[in-house]
């Protein structure tokens, strides 16, 4: 998953090469720009504008202070030394063309404050193939509202289902379903690293919840279904069809 979209399906497996690790706060940095760049409505923009203040509101460090501008400072420039490599792959086929190396985010101008105001404007520039998804709507839109509020594995959880392909109840076509079967494939996809599948079945229940918690057009339910002889569970999500239009960050 890229900043705010999900990555086009003729890309493949993403994975960082170089660079700081990226954290929570990087993720939630990548899906900021994001939404802020759709939200100048401009294709041709390459760099999102910002103000400390307002980036430390969004992330509701608003009253935080100079720890927590340096805490911002740090992860934008560990997002824009960090390096990715992607599999670009045949839309017919499938099969692996090309790797594709790059960067998200290429310069930040950074604004200077010496007089304790943090209103003066700095930029963003993102990198070509952040911009490239963003200017083919190559995804979904992520609710920034919705994910800065979510807990870690929830957060990854929120955008794992936000990116994938549901389908239509039958016997209620105003909702749409998909089902993950609750095991290492899930917990790994989204961080639940204990020890017992118990506790990480739990876990993934409250990420669960508490998505439901702040997006309304989601419902849960835990399942046992025979597979080849033995019972597993599976997480059953429901989502409303309603549109996923672009939701201001101003509320």
């Amino acid at each position: 998953m890229a900043a705010g979209v999900a990555i086009a399906d003729r890309l493949g497996a993403i994975q960082q090469t170089s660079g700081p690790a990226i954290g929570r706060h990087a993720y939630m940095a990548i899906v900021w720009l994001g939404s802020r760049w759709l939200q100048l409505e401009n294709a041709g923009a390459s760099a999102v504008p910002f103000t400390q203040y307002r980036l430390l509101k969004d992330f509701g460090w608003e009253k935080s202070g100079k720890p927590a501008r340096d805490a911002l400072k740090k992860t934008l420039a560990n997002l824009q030394e960090a390096r990715w490599k992607g599999e670009v792959n045949d839309p017919i086929s499938g099969k692996k063309t090309h790797e594709d190396h790059f960067g998200i985010i290429d310069r930040v101008l950074w604004p200077v404050v010496e007089d304790g105001r943090v209103e003066r404007v700095g930029y963003i520039f993102l990198g070509s193939w952040f911009l490239e998804q963003l200017r083919n709507e190559a995804g979904a839109y992520l609710d920034w509202g919705v994910l800065r509020d979510l807990p870690p594995i929830a957060r990854k959880l929120y955008g794992l289902l936000e990116n994938d392909r549901f389908e239509v109840m039958d016997d209620a076509p105003q909702q749409e379903w998909q089902a993950y079967w609750l095991g290492e494939g899930l917990y790994a996809s989204i961080g639940s690293t204990c020890a017992r599948e118990r506790d990480n079945t739990a876990a993934v229940m409250r990420a669960a919840q508490a998505i439901s918690e702040r997006d309304r057009r989601y419902s849960f339910e835990r399942d046992r279904v025979q597979d080849g002889g033995r019972t597993r569970q599976q997480l059953v999500v429901m989502r409303d069809r309603e549109s996923r239009a672009r939701r201001s960050l101003s509320a």
